[in-house]
Order: structure tokens, then C-alpha cells, then sequence
């Protein structure tokens, strides 16, 4: 058996692993962050203003009043 087949594989060797978790430690790129969140706050605002279900209005005095006892 060669030194390949005992270490599990060929590419995967020590240096190709630590150099993908440097890259993983590093975190997504500044401008793709600003990105991504910029449409993660688009969504949640349009959510934000839509209105609550009465349903819910009526579950929430509910519990307010201490009928969720």
C-alpha cells in the first residue's frame, strides 16, 4: 500500500486541509457581507410592515390578560 492510499486519498493531504481552514477562518468577504445583509434587511423590513393577523391581536390581549394561564 502506498503513502496515498494509507493517509486516506491523494489531494486531501495536511498543507490542502490547513489551507482550507484558513480560508474558512476568514469569513465571507466584507462586500459579499454588506450584500447578503442588505437583502436580509430588505426581506425582514417588508415583513416588518405587514400587519398582524387579528388572530394573533386577539392572542396576544389573551395572554395579556392572564387567559394563557
Amino acid at each position: 500500500m502506498d503513502k496515498a492510499a494509507e493517509s486516506g486519498g491523494g489531494s486531501d493531504g495536511p498543507s490542502e486541509h490547513a489551507s482550507q481552514e484558513s480560508y474558512m477562518d476568514k469569513g465571507l468577504e466584507p462586500n459579499l457581507q454588506a450584500h447578503i445583509g442588505r437583502h436580509v434587511r430588505e426581506a425582514f423590513d417588508e415583513v416588518a410592515r405587514e400587519p398582524i393577523p387579528d388572530h394573533l391581536l386577539q392572542l396576544l390581549n389573551e395572554l395579556e390578560r392572564g387567559g394563557g394561564k
